[in-house]
């Protein structure tokens, strides 16, 4: 089974140009390193893999989505 972890990084790399961020981090899947995600101020929440936008309306829902996405992908 595919573990993704949303890893939240320090507050201070949200851009200051994007006032709809509340925070962001990065994706790791199986342990490595695979993009980022942002939560917005809206409540949605989105990830950049590989030039792939994935949208999901809470964070749960959003590792599930990756899982299933990478689950896919292996």
């Amino acid at each position: 089974m595919t573990s993704v972890e949303l890893l939240h990084n320090d507050d201070e790399v949200l851009d200051p140009t994007d006032p709809t961020l509340r925070t962001r981090g990065a994706v790791k899947v199986d342990g490595h390193g695979k993009g980022s995600w942002e939560e917005h101020l809206d409540g949605t929440w989105t990830a950049l893999i590989a030039h792939e936008t994935f949208r999901a309306p809470s964070k749960e829902a959003l590792a599930a989505t990756l899982e299933t996405y990478f689950s896919g992908a292996t």
